[in-house]
């Protein structure tokens, strides 16, 4: 099938390019409190590396999903006028946004992975390896956890290396709106559905077990959690798109509403907890200062 130029002359209408526009610019500053709450710790202990895998792959699936099966509207940007153009590539922009600060993440949770969790010491296994150990120096064995790390970012390298160059191949060779090359996209966002669905779950567990919030940001969740909905409305309605490019972005909503629930009852436990040690640690010296007065 070749490029019909007369198929560009239905522009998005003025509601939903506004809803995107605005979605695009929430989405942005939603993560932003994650990234900073990780650059703020310079540590991202307490998020799941599984987590950061399965958000990472979901993310670059989708937004290869949205590339392919809105290729028109990229098509239609060279007969088209430049607000126009602008106005039909959002609901690109907006999946992009989306998986490229969920990108960012991954580059943080890597950079900032607590350094006490990476190694531990290697236990001698006779008297004269340890007192040869002072001089040699300690052995350090990484942890399962670094380990898992490093797999996950082999994954995602991967995983963003075969996106790019199969779907380079499937354009260039049979075209963008051949049947090969809309499976693939439909496959994709497939994919992507079933990796969000299960992306929350090992964050959820990992907190749970933990009974800390730790590194996760809740004024992020907050922000994305309703705009996960709008985000995944926005998508629908556009044209060209079918359910598979939406209905990922609405599940991630509605488990990481699971998630930030869980996360406010530990930020009010630990709240509390804060709020009654203060007293009972100030109180002590005063009692003391009583004592001696009398």
């Amino acid at each position: 099938m070749l490029f019909d130029p007369t198929v560009c002359d239905e522009a998005p209408s003025s509601h939903n390019t506004l809803l995107t526009a605005l979605l695009c610019i929430g989405t942005f500053l939603s993560y932003l409190p994650q990234h900073i709450k990780i650059l703020k710790r310079r540590s991202s202990d307490g998020i799941s590396p599984y987590f950061i895998l399965l958000g990472t792959v979901g993310a670059g699936s989708n937004i290869t999903n949205i590339i392919l099966l809105q290729f028109i509207a990229l098509q239609c940007c060279t007969v088209q006028t430049l607000g126009v153009c602008v106005a039909s590539l959002l609901g690109i922009l907006q999946v992009c946004i989306q998986g490229g600060m969920f990108y960012i993440t991954f580059v943080l949770y890597m950079s900032f992975f607590p350094e006490q969790n990476k190694y531990i010491e290697q236990a001698a296994e006779d008297g004269a390896q340890s007192e040869a150990q002072p001089l040699l120096g300690s052995r350090r064995q990484a942890t399962a956890e670094w380990q898992t790390a490093l797999w996950v970012t082999a994954a995602v390298v991967t995983h963003a290396a075969v996106c790019m160059g199969l779907s380079t191949l499937l354009v260039v060779g049979v075209g963008p709106y051949a049947g090969p090359t809309r499976t693939w996209a439909s496959l994709l966002g497939l994919f992507s559905l079933c990796l969000t669905c299960m992306q929350f779950l090992p964050q959820i567990v990992k907190t749970w077990r933990a009974g800390t919030v730790g590194a996760l940001s809740i004024p992020m969740m907050l922000m994305q959690t309703p705009g996960g909905y709008l985000f995944a409305y926005s998508i629908a309605i556009r044209p060209g798109v079918n359910w598979s490019s939406w209905i990922s972005t609405f599940m991630a909503a509605t488990l990481q509403g699971v998630l930030l629930g869980i996360c406010l009852i530990f930020d009010a436990r630990e709240k509390r907890a804060r709020a009654t040690d203060v007293p009972s640690g100030e109180s002590l010296p005063n009692h003391a200062d009583a004592a001696a007065a009398n």
